[in-house]
């Protein structure tokens, strides 16, 4: 999907804006970041994700929730 966002953090609001089930994916009850989505910014791993990182318009975010199971 395409949106608009400046930083990370604007674009990760705009999902749970989306979606307000998608908050539990990214953050903990606390507000605190979950270390299991990886963030990829033009196929580079962020980790940990700077929230406050600018965003250029074109780039392509991945977010890929780690899979656990057995």
């Amino acid at each position: 999907m395409e949106l608009q966002a400046n930083t990370l953090n604007e674009l990760v609001n705009t999902l749970i804006s989306r979606d307000e089930s998608v908050k539990e994916i990214f953050f903990d009850r606390y507000g605190k970041l979950r270390g299991y989505t990886t963030f990829y910014i033009n196929n580079t791993a962020q980790n940990p994700p700077e929230l406050a990182r600018k965003l250029n318009d074109g780039d392509l975010i991945l977010l890929v929730p780690t899979a656990a199971g057995g």
